[in-house]
């Protein structure tokens, strides 16, 4: 008998809406694909994913012997939502060996869950983990872990660059402050200016965060044609979207001033809750 094999695909994201200052949130899935795959057997894996599997054991009562492997195109501690897709792969994979039923929003709930109490997420990052299963666009309240709405997008193209910077948190709480601010920008989203909602989102991080560099670039996107841009959740990646065809003069910008970039563009929902 072959040894039992499980893989899953999720997706890196960028923000609509940062989910800290009100712990209401949106995020867009994009194609950097994260593959988990999970082995019978055992093998060297990183504190993270012995984290999750410890969790998961505990949860379960039960002793898994198993060995995860991660490829992920999602570069880390970018803002490009890299830890919740992992979380999420790993869980999502993880059910589907135990052989256990779970839906994807009830996967995202348990990755939220896990990535709070690991303390590599502040709210639990439940609309990051959403748009990671499901793909799309959705907007999130994350206090109570609920899916408040799925959104269509568009075919677009999406620039990334600022992802190699260092990560700046020393002044989060200044974007906490704004909870006033982040429950009118999430109605904004809510109600349909997505884009608007998404720009005005980065503008404030990169101004709360202190990432300068970043607002001379969403400035410029938006100069150049894009929808919207702004920096993708805390930092330090940038991201700009274009009508198809139309990001070429950004990509000449981003090449004199940054030296490297990605250009990915949205996935749609595979799942519709």
């Amino acid at each position: 008998m072959s040894p039992k094999i499980v893989e899953y695909i999720t997706y890196g994201g960028v923000s609509i809406v940062n989910a800290i200052p009100a712990w209401l949130g949106g995020a867009i899935a994009i194609d950097l694909k994260v593959k988990v795959t999970v082995n019978e057997g055992s093998c060297n894996m990183n504190d993270f994913l012995l984290f999750i599997l410890n969790y998961l054991e505990r949860e379960f009562n039960s002793k898994i012997n198993v060995c995860i492997n991660v490829n992920s195109e999602v570069p880390s501690a970018s803002g490009l939502k890299s830890n919740s897709a992992v979380a999420a792969g790993v869980i999502y994979a993880m059910m589907r060996f135990m052989d256990r039923d779970i839906n994807p929003v009830e996967a995202a709930r348990l990755t939220a869950i896990i990535t709070r109490a690991h303390g590599s997420s502040i709210t639990g990052a439940f609309d990051d983990a959403s748009a990671a299963i499901l793909g799309g666009a959705v907007l999130t309240d994350n206090k109570s872990m609920k899916i408040i709405k799925q959104l269509p997008i568009s075919e677009l193209k999406v620039l990334i660059t600022g992802y190699k910077e260092k990560k700046k948190l020393s002044n989060i709480d200044r974007l906490k402050s704004l909870s006033g601010i982040y429950r009118e920008l999430f109605n904004i989203a809510l109600n349909g200016d997505l884009w608007r909602a998404t720009t005005i989102n980065g503008i404030l991080v990169a101004e709360s965060l202190r990432y300068h560099r970043a607002l001379d670039t969403i400035g410029a996107a938006l100069g150049l044609g894009a929808v919207t841009a702004g920096v993708s959740g805390n930092g330090p990646a940038i991201f700009a979207m274009f009508k198809p065809g139309e990001e070429g003069p950004f990509i000449d910008y981003v090449e004199r001033n940054w030296g490297y970039y990605l250009l990915t563009n949205p996935v749609g929902a595979r799942y519709i809750v």
